[in-house]
């Protein structure tokens, strides 16, 4: 338990200094680019567009506290600064788990886990690398030729992580799998988009109850 604890504190401070550190490198990116240019921003544009921001940090928020359960401590730091979380990472975590069966929570887990999101990076980093020199070459052509596949790409790969979770936790998926499916038909049907920011806290909420409800009853 105290070997637990000093690897998470130490965890938690290495993760807040590169969190830190990546933040302002991205923020540097913008600030020079405006110094040397001598451009500035639009003030006006920016809060016409709040809304659209003030979105994306809800969602930002809301995969912070969901994933957290799924990534532990040392990859969700990780995830958090190299990106692509819920079509790459998160996948490639869950994945991991599921084939080495291990035990949610546990040390065993959040080791893997880290090992998993970490080797994903790398191998992301190394096909982006490879991927830019033909890329470089004949841009033109290969977007031509992937624009057929690229609308089935993420739903392949969530329809992938869905299996998973199914397959893992149906006890605990199954319900909010229902009711977000339902809910997504519904406004399908009525030609309704209520958005990616709206159905996270929608499915948030209905798994916390499921398994609010699930616990009570088994604990009877």
């Amino acid at each position: 338990m105290k070997d637990r604890l000093t690897y998470n504190n130490e965890m938690h401070k290495t993760g807040r200094l590169f969190t830190w550190i990546s933040l302002a490198a991205f923020m540097l990116v913008p600030i020079i680019f405006c110094l040397v240019t001598g451009a500035k921003p639009q003030w006006s544009a920016l809060g016409k567009s709040f809304m659209f921001i003030l979105g994306y940090w809800a969602i930002g928020l809301v995969e912070a506290v969901s994933y957290a359960p799924l990534l532990g401590s040392g990859g969700q730091y990780q995830t958090f600064i190299t990106g692509n979380i819920a079509n790459l990472k998160l996948p490639c975590a869950i994945n991991t788990q599921t084939i080495l069966k291990t035990k949610q929570g546990s040390e065993e887990e959040e080791v893997i886990t880290t090992i998993s999101v970490a080797v994903s990076t790398i191998v992301t980093m190394l096909i982006i690398l490879i991927g830019l020199i033909p890329l470089s070459i004949f841009s033109t052509k290969i977007v031509t030729i992937l624009a057929p596949v690229s609308p089935y790409v993420i739903p392949a790969i969530f329809g992938g992580l869905g299996v998973a979770l199914l397959s893992r936790y149906l006890k605990l998926t199954i319900i909010p799998f229902i009711v977000c499916l339902a809910i997504t038909i519904t406004t399908f049907a009525l030609n309704i988009d209520i958005g990616q920011s709206t159905m996270i806290p929608i499915g948030m909420a209905v798994s916390i109850a499921a398994a609010f409800i699930i616990y009570k009853k088994e604990k009877k």
